[in-house]
């Protein structure tokens, strides 16, 4: 799988990534190209995992429980319509501009 840096624009491998902070749904990945760190929006993972799970549930609840099909078959179509549209706006985002970076020194003399 390959990622794409927000901040210079070039692709890597994931199996490229040297550095990484944080645990969980805050973890950050420095780019091996320009050493800028790159996220997930904590948002719209949270939301792909509710949907997910949410989707999961009302289809194992509608398949064993005759009764409530008409419940559970709407939650499924908008638990995968969350998961759709999370999936396609979640994109690596810059956190922290390199160090070194020409592009962000004010030069005031």
């Amino acid at each position: 799988m390959s990622l794409q840096c927000a901040h210079c624009y070039k692709s890597f491998s994931i199996a490229k990534v040297a550095d990484s902070r944080g645990k969980g749904l805050s973890v950050e990945v420095q780019c091996p190209h320009c050493a800028a760190w790159l996220g997930h929006n904590k948002f719209l993972s949270f939301a792909k995992m509710i949907g997910f799970y949410g989707g999961v549930t009302a289809a194992a609840i509608g398949y064993f429980a005759e009764d409530v099909t008409f419940i559970t078959t709407p939650v499924v179509i908008l638990a995968v319509i969350m998961i759709g549209l999370s999936h396609i706006m979640d994109h690596l985002q810059l956190v922290e501009s390199p160090e070194n970076d020409p592009t962000t020194e004010t030069n005031v003399k």
